[in-house]
Parts: structure tokens; sequence; C-alpha cells
């Protein structure tokens, strides 16, 4: 079967280009691969052995069947991702959410087009009245839009032909908005070059690191969703135990994250800034324990962690979201409550001054990972998928808003009574914490769907 992919690729900073340029050559003994391009832009030269096509042809030769399916990988970036949105929704095909959470890259198609009706379009589109409500309440009162509450994945994936994520977490929300995807769930795979095999030791004289200094580590783009407050707040009740404790500061600091200087200019905290990759996985060997907290959840799987885990590294995670999903003897998970910051400092003072906890945590996460997130057991899981969407393309369901009156069909039917129960939902309050509700009338959907 011939699949065009497209996706960010290296050089480009992003994650998920470095996640796919990591896949393609185990999914390639499934299916005959090919990248989709956008104009003016080049892959990395390591990249040069797969076919290129112009993003522009894309659609055509799914129509003319020199391409069998399009697979998306779409993230919240606008940078990257506006043109594989696009094109996902002009030639459906299989699409990854990264993040379910697709708010940001929505936001920032319109701030680059110079239209901001385009984020209130889609959130009318997605949510009816409610959304074109809250569109008009955000612009007269410049109070920011929640993205968690509006995360704007609906369009995207009643156009898909499949839905591809790497958490039941993910998955479950999906299925609560949109009972009848097709979704897919397969596990964010684990890959470690080289460098990962440094012990502790050597990858501290490498980095010209003390030897013997407590150090905890933070890696990967940070934003306040990564909680740095929480972490140095218990740095601080930490150090007051353990003075030569240090927090070690790994990864691009956002520039939307203002005050992040002065935040990390306290004692105790080193920030390294981004690194390349070989330099980024030797800091992640130099810690005694990585922290990697997050909220809210966009329903990411965070690449970084899976790396950390798949090491052996032990890791302090937040208690939430996909974070669930990792057995209790591989990480140690912080609740979201008002003990958080102190719940936080006591696990890192354990782990610090307990070197076989840490071993054991360590081994527990390198065994379990190493299962789990095989980097063939993800092909074969993007491979599966493939082939049945390959076997059986359903149809996207008709947009609910141009579906015609006469000859209504059942699928149409159950879309609007599914549109409509949201948009209801979403005026009476219910929004995505009231789980429970949710979980109900999605059941409910779903059962009327199948008798539809």
């Amino acid at each position: 079967m011939r699949v065009a992919v497209y996706s960010p690729l290296p050089p480009q900073r992003s994650g998920i280009a470095d996640y796919t340029a990591e896949l393609m050559p185990a999914l390639a003994e499934h299916h005959e691969l090919e990248f989709v391009v956008e104009p003016g832009w080049t892959p990395a030269a390591e990249l040069d052995r797969w076919r290129r096509r112009a993003a522009a042809e894309l659609p055509a030769a799914l129509s003319r069947g020199e391409v069998d399916l399009a697979l998306y990988h779409l993230g919240n970036n606008a940078e990257f991702h506006t043109g594989i949105w696009r094109t996902a929704l002009a030639a459906p095909g299989v699409v990854v959410l990264h993040d379910f959470v697709l708010h940001h890259l929505v936001r920032g198609m319109a701030q680059d087009a110079g239209d901001p009706q385009l984020l209130d379009r889609e959130l009318l589109r997605a949510y009816g009245p409610a959304g074109g409500r809250a569109a008009r309440r955000a612009r007269e009162t410049g109070a920011a839009l929640d993205p968690f509450r509006w995360p704007l994945f609906e369009r995207v994936v009643d156009r898909s032909l499949a839905v591809l994520v790497h958490s039941r977490f993910a998955r479950d929300r999906v299925l609560r908005s949109r009972p009848h995807a097709r979704i897919a769930v397969v596990p964010h795979h684990l890959s470690l070059p080289a460098a990962a095999a440094m012990s502790r030791a050597e990858a501290r004289q490498a980095l010209g690191l003390e030897l013997d200094v407590p150090l905890v580590g933070a890696f990967g783009l940070m934003t306040p969703v990564k909680r740095p407050h929480v972490l140095l707040q218990a740095l601080r009740a930490v150090r007051e135990r353990l003075p030569a404790a240090r927090l070690l500061v790994v990864g691009e600091v956002s520039p939307h994250f203002h005050g992040a200087a002065e935040l990390f200019a306290e004692p105790g905290v080193i920030v390294a800034g981004r690194q390349e990759l070989d330099r980024f996985l030797l800091h992640m060997r130099a810690v005694d324990v990585a922290v990697n907290l997050r909220f809210p959840v966009a329903g990411e799987t965070s690449g970084t962690l899976v790396r950390l885990l798949g090491m052996g590294q032990p890791v302090v995670v937040t208690e939430a979201g996909s974070f669930a999903e990792i057995p209790d003897d591989c990480c140690a998970k912080v609740p979201l409550d008002i003990t958080e910051a102190e719940t936080l400092a006591a696990v890192l003072l354990a782990l610090l001054t307990d070197e076989p906890l840490r071993r054991t945590m360590g081994d527990n996460a390198r065994r379990w990972c190493g299962g789990r997130h095989a980097l063939a057991a993800s092909a074969r899981g993007y491979a599966e998928l493939l082939a049945v969407v390959a076997r059986d393309p359903r149809p996207p369901a008709p947009e609910l808003a141009t579906a015609a009156l006469p000859g209504v069909t059942p699928t149409d039917l159950w879309g609007r009574v599914l549109g409509r129960a949201g948009r209801e939902l979403a005026d009476l309050g219910v929004d995505d914490a009231d789980d429970a509700t949710l979980l109900a009338v999605s059941r409910a959907a779903a059962e009327l769907g199948e008798r539809t």
C-alpha cells in the first residue's frame, strides 16, 4: 500500500518532526511511504531516501489512485501544522492527533492570516451557538478563551477516515464528543540513541557537572503548563534538607512564558536551555530524578517522558491524563490538590536520599517501557490501522451545517442529534470536567446511532 506522510520533519524544531523521522524506517517495513512537503522547504539530508510529493498535489494524487492513503501528523503549532490541517480537511485520510487540543493551532492560523473571524467560525462550526457566543464574549471583553474547554478537534475528526492517538485518555476524550469516530491507540514509541547508554557519572563528566550533587531535572519546552511554580516551591523545601540539591532545566523556554527568566533566577537552578538531541540525552542521564508535571493536559504523550522511562530514570509525574496509565511501580505520581508542592517535595527527598528506591523504580520503568513503547510495535499499530482503513475507507460524515433536509440519511440524523445535544449541554454549563454526564450522553448517543 502506498501511503503519503504529511508531517513536520527535521530540521524543523518540533518533537513531532523527530517522532516521524524515527518512525518512518519501521513503518516502511509494512507499507510504501513518501513524504508530503510544502513549497520552498527541504527535509534534512538523512531523509533523502524517501520520495517527496508537493502538498498541493496530494488531493489529486489520491483521486487518481497514485497514493492509497494520506497519513497526517497533527499538533497544535500553527508554524508547522497549518498546511497539514487544511489538507486533512480537503483530502481526508488517517489523522494522528498528537494533542487533542488544537485550539492553539486554529488561533495561530487566524493570527497568521490576519483573520480573527477564522477562530470564531471554527468555534461556531464545532460547538454551534454556544461556541459563537463564547467567541463573541472573548472578542468583546478581551478575555482569552480556555483552549481546554474549546479544544477544536471535532472538525478534523469528523473529516478523517480514522484517528490515531497515543493514550486511552486521549481516545476517551475524543469519543466523548465523537462516539462514532474510528480511533486507535498506538503508544508513543521509544527511541534511545547511543548517548543514552552512558552511566550517570560519565554523563556528568561529559557535561562538566559535579559528580556528587543531588540533581533534579526538568526537560522539554518549558511553559506554565509544566507547573514550574510548583516545582520551584518544592525545590526550596528540598534545599532546606539538602542544601546542595540543584534543579537542571533543559529545553527551550517558551517565548510566550512571561516572567520565566525571573522565575528561574533563584538559587539552586541551572538553566541549560535548548540542546541538540545527543546532549539533551546526556542531561537526562546526568540527573538523579526527573520531574514531568503537566496540567491542564491536552491529550499529549510526552516523548521526553517516554525516553526517561526507557532509560530507567526515576520520574515524578502529575496524576492526570495519560500519566495515570503508567503503572504505579514505574514512576511516582503527585496528585493535583492543595498539597501538590508539599507532596512533590517529600517525594523528591525520598528519591534523592534512597538510591535503591531510585534503582528499583528505574528498572521497573525500563522493563515496562521497553515492551509497551517498542518502535516495531508502534509501527505495527500504524500499519494495522492503515490496512483496515484501506479495506474500508468510510467516507467522512457530512458537515452538520450543510446537510440537506430532503433525503436525510440515518447518519445525517444521528449527527444532527449529537450536534444538538452537544450545544444544549454547553448552554447548560456542562464542560469537560463533567465526565460522568458526558460519558452517559455519549453512550446514549452511540446507542442511538447504532439503531439508526
